[in-house]
């Protein structure tokens, strides 16, 4: 039978001994368990539930399968999904993956840590450091039911993972108490309450921003010159494929292990944007060099199914409509950008009309983050504004005007990456308490 964690809530008191015990038996310096509280401020008609978490080793784990340089593995008899920091690059794509708040970013490291389920312990016949520690009984560790389970919880994520954890224990109990009461929640641990997560720092993603704008203004400019049938400006390319190569890296925990991002190409969406990259680069910088017409042509197709394989790093994480039909897709902003370049009219007002009204259907259906309405209602002016431009003078020459459009196009980027808010356990414990 399947092993894994029991949890019974009704026995949490928050008192940190399974995390205490985590750090201790792995030496950590950073805290690979979560202490979750569900209605902190105790809500009339609502449970306090305290829910200890660390990862699940989920039978699809998908840390595993979207890591590009193979980083986690499975170990064999135990069944846990353990990760090789040595192999790490700290690109965090596991992060955005995982709904369970699973990997952990050490920034002494710059790589990812997570729970091992202390394997080289149950190997031995033990029990994992942090079921051995509670002092209540609510963490054990040990077989899985096959039947329903005592509890599901509502802002319990469900990526049909197969999580290895089982909830027991009625919802309609009252959980234990520490006495003096807050005794657990005033030390060193409280940090995992769940009411003082930060608010997501979109500065945290300006590299990858400025790396996915580079790249849909370098492709665009490649398949307009193949369109208007002249090649780019050589250096002016080289340079603009050059930062967008180089901004790639700085988002990199290990910058000299990037090599290691090609190792998984056979799962890893990511892993299959770097290929892409690579190949685009080295294709279209030949294509300016030799001003070749079928390298023209080639290096065009390559730059586009690149721009597919970066949107798809985010719909393999979130398959939500608002990803899906995001504004700020890279492939969607290329066409908008082709058409405008090359200043074909009839194109451009087609996929200006679509990025409108793919916004508006966003933003009535409640989809997106609403507290950036300057942000949204500059995007449609510096959208608007050039759109006039062209059609009124069938030019696009003005330098103002391509930088306001240019700009219009970059603020559609940062609106994306804002609006992009994988499923997560600390975002569905926040909206089902409103």
């Amino acid at each position: 039978m399947r092993k894994g964690f029991i949890f019974n809530h009704n026995k949490c008191v928050n008192c940190n001994a399974c995390n205490a015990a985590c750090i201790l038996e792995n030496g950590r310096t950073i805290h690979l368990r979560n202490i979750y509280v569900y209605n902190a401020d105790a809500e009339i008609a609502l449970p306090v539930i305290n829910l200890s978490l660390a990862c699940n080793h989920c039978e699809s784990a998908v840390c595993m399968t979207g890591c590009p340089a193979s980083a986690f593995s499975r170990e064999k008899s135990t069944r846990a999904v353990i990760i090789d920091e040595k192999k790490c690059l700290g690109c965090r794509y596991c992060q955005w993956n995982c709904p369970y708040d699973a990997p952990k970013f050490d920034a002494k490291k710059n790589t990812i840590s997570k729970c091992n389920l202390c394997f080289s312990e149950l190997i031995a016949g033990r029990e994992p450091a942090c079921s051995n520690a509670c002092p209540t009984g609510a963490l054990k560790f040990g077989e899985l039911s096959d039947k329903t389970p005592d509890v599901i919880y509502s802002w319990f994520p469900d990526k049909g993972l197969n999580p290895a954890i089982e909830f027991t224990g009625p919802l309609n109990s009252t959980p234990l108490k520490v006495i003096p009461a807050n005794a657990g929640s005033g030390g060193k641990f409280d940090q995992n309450q769940i009411q003082n997560k930060k608010r997501k720092n979109i500065s945290a993603e300006v590299s990858l921003i400025i790396f996915s704008f580079l790249a849909t203004i370098s492709v665009s400019v490649l398949v307009s010159s193949l369109i208007k049938g002249v090649f780019p400006d050589k250096w002016t390319f080289i340079s603009l494929l050059v930062c967008t190569g180089l901004f790639s890296f700085f988002h990199l925990g290990k910058k000299f292990r990037s090599w290691r991002s090609l190792t998984n190409l056979r799962s890893s969406p990511l892993s299959r944007e770097i290929a892409a990259l690579i190949i685009y680069s080295v294709v279209s910088a030949f294509t300016v060099f030799l001003n070749l017409p079928v390298l023209l042509i080639v290096s065009s197709a390559s730059g586009l199914i690149f721009l597919l394989l970066i949107d798809g790093v985010y719909i393999f994480t979130d398959k939500n409509r608002y990803v899906i039909l995001h504004t700020g897709q890279t492939f969607i902003s290329a066409l908008l950008i082709i058409s405008f370049i090359s200043g074909i009219v009839l194109p451009f007002v087609f996929m200006a009309l679509l990025k409108l009204g793919l916004s508006f259907y966003n933003q009535i259906s409640k989809q997106l983050n609403n507290s950036d309405f300057t942000l949204r209602f500059l995007r449609v002016v510096f959208l608007v504004v050039p759109g006039l431009y062209l059609i009124l003078h069938s030019s696009y020459s003005d330098i103002f005007i391509i930088i306001i459009f240019l700009s219009g196009e970059l603020i559609d980027r940062i609106l994306f990456y804002k609006d992009f808010n994988p499923l997560n356990i600390n975002t569905l414990i926040n909206n089902n308490l409103r």
